[in-house]
């Protein structure tokens, strides 16, 4: 059980090299920020004049930021399982 919980609370924000809370407020942010690009892309579909790229340029430049973080993970969890090989 107490395994179970570790699993599910701490080893990923410690994966990013973060606390839980730093966490959480990382993924709320972007959680918040996808939540009103949903909103523009609606606006959007309704109003097609505005908010032509808006939505296409915050999803890249998120894809970006998360990219960085992404690879820092699966590098963590590739140390820690001891089959560290930059290739995969």
């Amino acid at each position: 059980m107490i395994r179970t919980l570790k699993r599910l609370f701490a080893d990923h924000p410690r994966e990013v090299k973060e606390s839980y809370f730093q966490h959480m407020a990382h993924s709320a942010a972007f959680g918040f920020k996808l939540a009103r690009l949903s909103a523009t892309a609606f606006l959007h579909a309704m109003v097609p004049g505005i908010h032509k790229t808006t939505v296409s340029d915050e999803i890249k430049c998120m894809a970006r930021d998360m990219g960085g973080r992404a690879e820092e993970a699966r590098e963590c969890r590739m140390r820690e399982a001891g089959v560290w090989d930059p290739g995969l």
